[in-house]
């Protein structure tokens, strides 16, 4: 784990920080910051801990990818990349973690994630009515959810109480992956090539 001092005297792990502040390190910490961290804290660990059949440098490579990326500036290390690319497509965790068994935990955490992308997206454009219909109400259902606690609470609860849930659901007490300073090369290389692709399509989305 790598443990990243901001501005403003703030310390973090790396890995469990906001898109938002990695990307903008002397941005004002708010309550969103931590529902974020939170669910990085519970995505990591699946996807770390889990049990998968995937190939383990790619899914050194997946956990690289999506919590150690960074890159310097003049005023500093940066990151978050990959978070925003993930939010904004749906996609976190990433669909690539295949667990062995079907995992309510995988599911929850996909529920967790889902009104960040309101807070990583533009709002739609107003120019196409039609458009703007469809996707206005769930950008700002996200953005009210991230407002508060209540939502996060109930989703857990409710997610909890259903059935479905394995008796036996440890996931084991030894690392199945590692992060930053530790992934091989070839890994750090497939992460770096992901890393390239998705921020492409993130910058210059197809049509624009």
């Amino acid at each position: 784990m790598t443990t990243y001092s901001g501005r403003h005297d703030r310390t973090g792990t790396w890995q469990f920080m906001s898109a938002a502040l990695l990307g903008s390190p002397g941005q004002l910490h708010v309550f969103e910051d931590d529902i974020e961290s939170f669910v990085h804290v519970i995505g990591w660990t699946v996807l770390s801990y889990l049990p998968s059949p995937m190939d383990k440098d790619d899914r050194a490579a997946l956990v690289s990818y999506l919590y150690d990326h960074s890159w310097k500036t003049s005023s500093g290390e940066k990151g978050g990349l990959t978070k925003v690319v993930e939010f904004k497509f749906g996609n976190y965790p990433p669909k690539d973690f295949t667990p062995t068994k079907p995992s309510p935990t995988v599911d929850l955490i996909r529920s967790l994630a889902s009104p960040f992308r309101a807070r990583y997206s533009k709002p739609p454009p107003e120019g196409d009515e039609e458009v703007f219909k469809e996707l206005m109400p769930r950008h700002r259902l996200g953005l009210e959810r991230l407002s508060s606690s209540k939502w996060f609470l109930s989703t857990i609860r409710d997610a909890l109480a259903r059935s479905g849930w394995p008796a036996e659901d440890r996931a084991g007490d030894k690392l199945a992956v590692f992060t930053k300073d530790i992934v091989g090369n070839a890994a750090r290389q497939r992460a770096a090539r992901r890393v390239k692709t998705d921020s492409h399509y993130y910058l210059h989305p197809r049509g624009h």
